[in-house]
């Protein structure tokens, strides 16, 4: 069995943990992913190894970096905590706003930083 063949059962149920922890169905993932109902489904069952382009798909759909949904871990990706991977995952759209929005946003954090030394 290939190290591949090895990441197919992690890989399976957490893209599917995944998905039940926004509550989407298959369907609903496959939409915002761009990636086939069906290829989705054989994936979450085992049957299916995700090719790059497709894991880069979901992880970008899931709000997750692509080491969280192989498994593998980075040197940098080890030193972010688990409340940091959910915060990120959670308010990801900050990229979205408006550029005084996000300076607002930074005004306010940095005022909190300061508030606890």
């Amino acid at each position: 069995m290939s190290e591949e063949q090895k990441k197919l059962p992690y890989i399976a149920t957490k893209i599917k943990e995944l998905r039940e922890e926004v509550d989407w169905s298959q369907a609903a993932l496959a939409k915002a992913s761009g990636v086939s109902p069906a290829a989705i489904s054989l994936i979450e069952k085992g049957e299916r190894l995700p090719s790059m382009i497709v894991t880069r798909k979901l992880s970008s759909a899931l709000k997750v970096t692509i080491d969280e949904l192989t498994g593998e871990q980075s040197e940098s990706a080890e030193k972010i905590s688990d409340e940091a991977n959910v915060f990120f995952r959670d308010w990801q759209e900050l990229g979205e706003l408006e550029e005084s929005d996000k300076k607002m946003i930074k005004e306010i954090v940095s005022r909190l930083r300061e508030q606890k030394k």
